[in-house]
């Protein structure tokens, strides 16, 4: 019999915190589901952790040939779902026994909805729970405007939402983006459906000591995606809103200002290799904005 819902677990040396992960989704109150484990050449103990689960029917493990990276093995992942719901949970994170619970009626019950979501609690090196703009049903195409506009992901990590295999004709995660992966998904699934925001928090997004420090932010990765996908907003619309209605202009000036300070901040640095790649790929960000002395002008000003 097809389960009604795919568990998807990519994960990649998270053997630590796996057995929680698994040990979470298990414990779900509604159990029409499969659990798909799919390992990306862990070099840790993954495959003694997964094992011990293996005697439970519904769980199925599988491990790639070479590493994929993040992407590329959440769609991966993808290939081997069999349910009609598609929900992720990373390794590291966990679910609220009741998420499938809850998700699924409504899901149910609003064939219109493509997306679905809640609360989530960040726990680990931060506490926190997220607030969110909106509660229960939402036009996608609202979401998708006032998710831009506000500068962020705030629909929720893959552990978080929950969506239809059949509207995987957006296509799946897009392997260009790592930092706005999950992000630049949800935002294609609003464009041919609704959103529905549970206010329950029904997941948990462990946070981790590099995480709390923003060392993601030392190679300045998300700089520059960061700019990369508004421009890209900017310049074919790619989610068909009005720019006008977002201010799309000025959010992408914002980015290359961001691009222009790490510029700044680097040149010190500019006898090293790594770091001079970083700053001709802000200058030319900058220079192609006109934001140049932006950086420069505002400290003089201050």
């Amino acid at each position: 019999m097809t389960p009604r819902v795919s568990i998807l677990i990519p994960t990649y040396n998270y053997a630590h915190y796996l057995g929680e992960a698994i040990t979470s989704a298990l414990n779900q109150t509604f159990q029409d589901f499969e659990l798909i484990i799919v390992d990306d050449q862990s070099t840790d103990n993954t495959d003694e952790v997964v094992q011990a689960y293996l005697t439970d029917s519904r769980i199925s493990y599988y491990k790639n040939r070479e590493n994929l990276g993040l992407a590329r093995n959440f769609n991966e992942s993808l290939k081997y779902a069999r349910g009609e719901y598609i929900k992720y949970l990373l390794a590291d994170d966990l679910l609220h026994p009741a998420l499938l619970e809850k998700f699924v009626p409504i899901m149910d019950a609003n064939p219109n909805i493509s997306l679905i979501t809640s609360q989530r609690e960040m726990f680990g090196a931060k506490n926190r729970t997220n607030a969110l703009p909106f509660f229960h049903l939402q036009n996608g195409k609202t979401v998708i405007t006032e998710s831009i506009r506000k500068n962020g992901n705030w629909i929720g990590e893959p552990t978080t939402v929950m969506f239809r295999k059949s509207d995987l004709s957006v296509g799946a995660f897009n392997p260009e983006y790592t930092c706005l992966v999950d992000w630049e998904m949800w935002l294609r699934l609003l464009t041919i459906g609704d959103c529905y925001i549970v206010p329950e928090t029904l997941s948990y997004f462990r946070v981790h000591d590099k995480q709390a420090s923003n060392l993601i932010l030392a190679d300045y990765k998300y700089t520059f995606e960061d700019y990369r996908f508004y421009k890209d907003i900017q310049t074919r619309n790619v989610y068909n809103i009005d720019l006008n209605k977002v201010g799309i202009d000025e959010l992408v000036r914002k980015r290359a200002v961001f691009c222009a300070k790490a510029m700044y901040k680097l040149l010190p640095y500019i006898h090293h290799k790594k770091q001079r790649d970083i700053i001709a790929q802000a200058f030319r960000i900058a220079r192609r904005e006109k934001v140049l002395l932006t950086p420069i002008l505002k400290f003089i000003q201050r």
